[in-house]
């Protein structure tokens, strides 16, 4: 495999090397963890605090290779989970929306991975104040000091949005701690939440509004990363899950205490602290700092139409390295095994696959979520024939770039939005780049010749559960099957948070903190310059022109709906979906719906575009919160186990 590196890549190796280092750092940090010879050799010269430094980064989860619980958790794509057939990504993820977790076995639970990750952001917080390092300069002894509290704060709230109230480690307790000393119990939501944002608040005046060195610091936590947090976790701490949760108001501690908040006159609220929280973090990242939402500004070699310069402004503000709308990024690998387990054969010429193992489907209701042309959701929209969605159609000349000249597929793949032809792959879906860049006649772009192009034979055939749709959004337009043996990535680094997420934390945070009209316009404004960078009109024009529900937008409950259908098609295939189901407590509706795809195995496009059943998923109240694994409870008797587990 031929792996392209740009210079700015190589400096950002850097950071990877040093974060590898940090094994021979945790073997004196690990051996005596509360021993003050072996803290304090942590702290002897800048060289080992960094690494130190390091370590705590290192816990920080990752999506660059797809085998994340908030890629594969949920519905969002799907694949084969048979363990005997290697596709280079580990699964263990996709057993969850199969109804496979148990508290035995709690797949992809990280409780002792963030506990340890607190343990080591407490025992650096403490060998700082304690020992002097005698190379470390006093402001950046600060910064260090505000990072590993932000990261502190951060690994409590990954915890709590995966298993609710959780014990706050405030500091590591002391070996000589009695047993009954370390038998700790789950705080509440509120007492959660509050140290989160107190470590932020302590934090966030230290951080730089930039890294000093792009060549070894990028991903570092900075000031706009540190608002932009915070303002997501006062989102999600104000979202139905956490805030007046009824549901869950039987989960009480051994002691009595409740420990989800049920006083409804303090929700609305917490909403308004998530509209301050989001607000600042726009005031920072746009006003202060000029961020903005990314626009491709064209290849000089080529006169690209406007249809494929919408289409690379939508890809490249997902793997453009560091464009101007990237909060935060993942900087510790390349996003490039997920492109050669994703990327489908385009060229004709080299049919033999190369390994290539097209591994990753989108199921059929994800396709079906985005929008019209119009801008509206396909069983709304007045001018397109929801009914039909299922029957054939080819494609004109007018449709060339989305879709090939005289190509038979479904309706359903017609008059869509952008993000739609930018974001996915489909049969007869022309597919701009790969060796193919001049869109001065279609017929050169590549697209699949039919659905056959999903249908693989040979080994890695029995590795795939194909739907008849692939995440285009996670290929770089510039990977590439050269010849018949290779595939040649260009790798990018996977965006951990960008501008357009927190533009729509806003839009929601606006809505729900106040049942106004003038609240709703506001909130529009900023969901309003998502749709136009995607090439939408505003939401009250696509809804009053458009739509069978044409005042939708017009109450809290219709925008509510508007803006979160937004979230999930802005923010798709990035790991929101999983977390925004369940904070928003819609998952039960969503996740129990099947898993369906096209026949593809079908030899005809008349029985092929029929729907299949591929796996009916499973979830309920209990799922929304993982369970405490057995062992743990076993430990400490005073955890009580998460609801209906």
């Amino acid at each position: 495999m031929k792996n392209h590196y740009t210079i700015k890549n190589i400096g950002r190796l850097v950071i990877l090397i040093a974060m590898v280092l940090t094994s021979s750092c945790r073997d004196y940090l690990d051996v005596v963890p509360e021993g003050t010879a072996t803290l304090e050799s942590a702290f002897t010269m800048r060289q080992h605090t960094m690494r130190y430094l390091y370590t705590c980064y290192s816990y920080l989860p990752t999506n660059r290779l797809g085998a994340s619980l908030d890629i594969m958790g949920s519905d969002e794509v799907w694949v084969n989970d048979d363990p005997n057939n290697d596709i280079g990504i580990p699964r263990s993820a996709s057993l969850i929306p199969r109804g496979l977790l148990t508290p035995s076995n709690d797949i992809m639970g990280k409780w002792s991975t963030y506990y340890t990750a607190i343990r080591d952001c407490n025992s650096f917080l403490e060998g700082i104040e304690t020992y002097i390092v005698p190379d470390l300069p006093e402001y950046e002894r600060e910064q260090w000091i505000a990072e590993v509290k932000v990261l502190k704060a951060y690994y409590h709230f990954l915890l709590m949005r995966q298993y609710g109230p959780i014990p706050i480690v405030k500091k590591n307790l002391p070996v000589s701690t009695d047993v009954a000393g370390v038998q700790v119990k789950r705080n509440t939501i509120d007492e959660v939440v509050n140290y989160i944002v107190e470590l932020f608040d302590q934090a966030i005046p230290s951080l730089p509004a930039s890294v000093r060195s792009e060549a070894t610091d990028l991903g570092r936590l900075t000031l706009p990363i540190a608002v932009a947090l915070k303002a997501q976790i006062m989102v999600t701490a104000a979202s139905p899950l956490f805030n007046y949760n009824t549901e869950f108001a039987v989960m009480v501690n051994r002691d009595g205490t409740q420990l989800f908040p049920q006083d409804e006159s303090q929700r609305a609220k917490k909403w308004q602290q998530a509209v301050d929280a989001c607000r600042e973090a726009i005031r920072v990242c746009v006003d202060s700092l000029g961020m903005k939402l990314y626009t491709y500004p064209g290849d000089p070699r080529y006169n690209l139409t406007d249809t494929i310069m919408q289409q690379m402004t939508l890809r490249n503000a997902f793997y453009e390295e560091w464009n101007n709308e990237v909060i935060w990024a993942e900087t510790r690998g390349w996003v490039n095994a997920l492109q050669n387990a994703t990327l489908p054969v385009l060229n004709p010429l080299y049919q033999e696959q190369a390994g290539m193992h097209q591994s990753f489907s989108i199921p059929l209701q994800i396709a079906e979520m985005f929008y019209t042309e119009n801008g509206v959701p396909i069983q709304e929209d007045n001018e397109w024939d929801y009914s039909t969605r299922y029957t054939l159609r080819r494609g004109t000349a007018e449709e060339g770039l989305y879709i090939r000249n005289g190509g038979e597929t479904v309706r359903s793949n017609f008059e869509r939005e952008p993000r739609f032809y930018a974001w996915l792959g489909f049969p007869q879906g022309i597919w701009y780049g790969s060796g193919q860049y001049d869109d001065s006649r279609a017929s050169n772009l590549y697209s699949y010749p039919d659905i056959r192009g999903f249908r693989l034979t040979g080994p890695d055939a029995s590795a795939r559960e194909p739907t008849g749709y692939v995440p285009k959004k996670w290929i770089h337009h510039q990977t590439l099957q050269p010849v018949t043996s290779q595939i040649s990535i260009n790798n990018y680094i996977w965006p951990k948070y960008r501008l357009a997420e927190l533009l729509l934390y806003y839009a929601e945070a606006l809505n729900e903190a106040d049942n106004s009209q003038a609240a709703r316009q506001e909130a529009m404004k900023y969901a309003d310059m998502v749709r136009e960078r995607a090439g939408l009109e505003p939401i009250a024009d696509a809804w009053g022109a458009h739509s069978n529900r044409p005042t939708k937008y017009t109450t809290q409950e219709g925008f509510r709906e508007i803006i979160q259908q937004e979230r999930l098609i802005e923010l798709c295939f990035e790991g929101s979906r999983f977390w925004d189901l369940r904070r928003w407590k819609t998952a039960r509706e969503v996740l129990n719906q099947p898993i369906q795809g096209w026949s593809v195995f079908n030899t005809d496009n008349v029985d092929i575009y029929k729907p299949r059943v591929i796996q009916n998923q499973r979830f309920g109240l209990k799922d929304y919160f993982w369970p405490i694994a057995e062992s743990e409870l076993t430990r400490n008797v005073n955890l009580v186990q998460s609801l209906g587990w």
